[in-house]
């Protein structure tokens, strides 16, 4: 037998062998074909929301929980839509999603409950309120000029891709209008807020922009010294607030401010006239004096390269909050409260009753009390603009957009809305 037969020979008896080891009853098959109604034992329902808004376009989600006996949870490709029969105690038509323009549901409370047909199989009862949609007072629409600071260093530019381009400005600006119209989302209590914001098209001297919207700086270096306050004064980058909306987009690849997001954090409204009246809760308003107003009274300070940054990170501490979407804190501007709290096991409360708390859950961090969605082993909380960081942030609740109008219409240094010099230059 030649060298070469050997060879061969051995090779063969290798494969052979590991064939027979390797056989099918040494491998797991997962069956994904649809189940049988008779693998389910229990079944649960949950609610996406405790409020549905009767403007026929909101849409709350009744969303289906089927169990085997070994409490194995069924994906929902393998569950047929027609087991499912949903069911109220004041016999309204419901379905998985359910949207309603029936002015005479409103104020009332609708309980669903889900059965298996053809079985005894309940589910638990839940509950929703159908709420009125936004009253005529607050669609009257609300145009806030807005000027994007874009500071980058030197290096920033040469060494990283370029000055930040306009059309990536335009695109953060689509987004934002958005999120304020709700015309991405359909969430149960979500409206179009009819506030939009709108490149300012003249500077204060009264030229016109080059590129609308975008003041540009360049410098050798960024000084983070008081939280960049009197950097921004210093150089002139704080434009007039009666007549500006101000985005500071500031770079920060050296992290030299430390956490930025307590930078931004800081531009909640404070000062009201004293005859301001009815002001929203959870904000330590102060009487306006003249006292000189700072940028974080002004506008949104903001890291430039979190502009780009799809992931987020779910290790949160108190050294290291995690970062939220500029929608975030743009709404923290208009006097909105966040909706989570990593720090500890309290629910705290925005002050909005249409909005969902978040509760602190070691197996699922932040997770929401009523409602999550995975993917890809992250959780991904409602669509709300003060959601945690995870969030898709494109809805603003109806009690929320009461509450950024009274700002808008109250607030001092939240008046630039109420100007046209922006778009006209006089």
């Amino acid at each position: 037998m030649t060298k070469k037969t050997i060879i061969r020979f051995l090779g063969m008896a290798l494969m052979l062998q590991v064939f027979l080891a390797c056989s099918p009853d040494d491998y797991t098959y997962h069956d994904n074909s649809v189940m049988s109604i008779e693998d389910i034992a229990h079944i649960e329902l949950i609610a996406n929301q405790r409020m549905l808004l009767a403007d026929g376009r909101a849409q709350l989600e009744l969303y289906p929980r089927l169990f085997t006996k070994d409490n194995y949870l069924i994906p929902d490709e393998r569950i047929q839509n027609d087991w499912l029969e949903y069911t109220s105690e004041s016999g309204i038509a419901l379905q998985r999603y359910f949207s309603t323009s029936d002015a005479s549901l409103i104020g009332k409370t609708i309980t669903a409950k889900l059965k298996i047909k053809g079985t005894q199989l309940e589910s638990n009862s839940v509950s929703f309120q159908v709420v009125e949609p936004l009253d005529r007072q607050y669609t009257s629409e609300i145009r806030i000029p807005v000027v994007f600071h874009i500071i980058q260093t030197t290096e920033d530019i040469e060494s990283f891709g370029g000055a930040y381009k306009q059309e990536q400005i335009e695109q953060v600006l689509r987004k934002l209008n958005y999120m304020f119209s709700g015309e991405t989302t359909q969430n149960p209590v979500g409206v179009d807020t009819h506030i939009r914001l709108v490149l300012a098209g003249y500077e204060p001297d009264g030229s016109r922009m080059m590129e609308p919207g975008i003041n540009r700086f360049t410098t050798k270096e960024i000084d983070a010294t008081n939280n960049y306050e009197d950097f921004l004064a210093e150089h002139h980058l704080i434009w007039p607030a009666g007549q500006y909306m101000n985005i500071w987009l500031i770079s920060d690849r050296g992290s030299v401010s430390g956490t930025f997001s307590k930078v931004s954090n800081r531009c909640m409204p404070q000062y009201v006239p004293a005859d301001a009246q009815g002001m929203p809760e959870g904000i330590e308003w102060k009487e306006y004096q003249d006292e000189p107003l700072l940028a974080k009274d002004l506008g949104v300070l903001y890291k430039l390269q979190e502009l780009d940054k799809i992931d987020r990170n779910f290790k949160v501490s108190e050294y290291e909050p995690g970062y939220n979407e500029i929608g975030y804190y743009i709404g923290r501007y208009l006097g909105l409260l966040s909706t989570c709290n990593y720090m500890n096991d309290e629910v705290g409360t925005d002050y909005c009753d249409d909005t969902l708390n978040y509760i602190r859950d070691e197996s699922k961090p932040g997770r929401n009390e009523t409602w999550y969605k995975e993917s890809e082993g992250c959780y991904f909380r409602a669509e709300n603009i003060m959601d945690d960081p995870t969030g898709g942030h494109c809805s603003i609740s109806r009690d929320q957009c009461m509450r950024m109008r009274w700002v808008l219409n109250n607030c001092v240094g939240r008046s630039a809305w109420k100007s046209d010099f922006a778009f006209e230059g006089k």
